[in-house]
């Protein structure tokens, strides 16, 4: 099986064949709500790490009672996951506040309440370090192919370089995650770098908090910063009712890329970084 069968290039990304023109052509007009919360993202950047803790914290603050699964459950509002009969935003329309709304599109493709924000939306952008972002996605890809009916791996092989020449799904990378960057300094948005919410975890849901503006004391933040570690949420995740997420929890660490990437690849990788990320104020950790 290759990537080039099952994706589709669009607008100059690269998409899964399951995010459809017609979807497309529908979501710049999705209404977004006053009291949603959304998390925009390239996938297998901490998104789903970043939905759990927001959903603890919905809970604690007495927002919600629902369930990780039931509000994360309609997945990305552009893709009609393998285990559902719609795609995301059709099952999110019907669905009660306060809404989780996930998205993996760029900028460019989003819904304008999302893209150009003009009420009181949250909308958090987990960023990751590229190589193991591209880890992350070739090892989760294999398993999603398998929810989709297919028996054969994607070969590592090849992979990176794909991912570098943006051609791996929500392709290229820098494009998408430099897009959703001109956006900070827009109060409406917090971006989070997954390897400062490895390192102090703690400090990452103070913020969280704060920018949700929920009402939370110490001893109940710490509880949730703990309940929010890898280790913990993996538990919660392979426990879930829904497939697709059962697949998503693998190490969760910083400088995976290191069992995967020839020195060749490496280098070629770093040259790429150097050149797409240099002067953006853009800086991730690697290891």
């Amino acid at each position: 099986m290759s990537l080039e069968k099952i994706t589709w290039e669009y607008k100059g990304f690269t998409l899964f064949r399951d995010v459809t023109k017609e979807t497309l052509d529908v979501l710049p007009d999705f209404q977004i709500r006053d009291d949603d919360i959304v998390v925009a993202s390239f996938p297998k950047t901490g998104t789903n790490w970043l939905l759990e803790m927001v959903t603890k914290i919905l809970r604690a603050a007495g927002k919600t009672d629902s369930s990780a699964d039931d509000l994360i459950g309609p997945g990305p509002i552009e893709v009609k996951i393998p285990t559902a009969t719609q795609p995301g935003y059709v099952t999110l329309a019907d669905m009660p506040s306060p809404r989780l709304v996930v998205t993996h599109l760029p900028i460019e493709l989003a819904p304008k309440g999302i893209s150009k924000p003009q009420n009181k939306v949250k909308i958090l952008v987990p960023m990751r370090n590229p190589k193991d972002t591209a880890v992350s996605l070739y090892h989760f890809g294999n398993k999603i192919f398998k929810l989709m009916g297919l028996k054969d791996d994607i070969p590592w092989e090849g992979f990176a370089q794909k991912f570098t020449n943006g051609k791996v799904p929500y392709g290229p990378f820098e494009d998408h995650v430099l897009g959703w960057w001109k956006m900070r300094d827009d109060p409406h948005f917090l971006f989070l770098k997954y390897e400062d919410m490895k390192k102090d975890l703690l400090s990452a849901v103070k913020t969280i908090v704060a920018f949700l503006e929920v009402d939370l004391d110490e001893s109940t933040i710490k509880g949730i910063a703990e309940a929010s570690t890898f280790n913990n949420m993996k538990v919660d995740m392979d426990n879930s009712k829904v497939a697709e997420r059962r697949a998503i929890a693998r190490k969760g660490i910083i400088g995976d890329w290191k069992n995967m990437f020839t020195p060749e690849q490496s280098e070629a990788f770093d040259a790429w970084y150097e050149e797409k990320f240099s002067g953006t104020g853009i800086t991730f950790d690697f290891e």
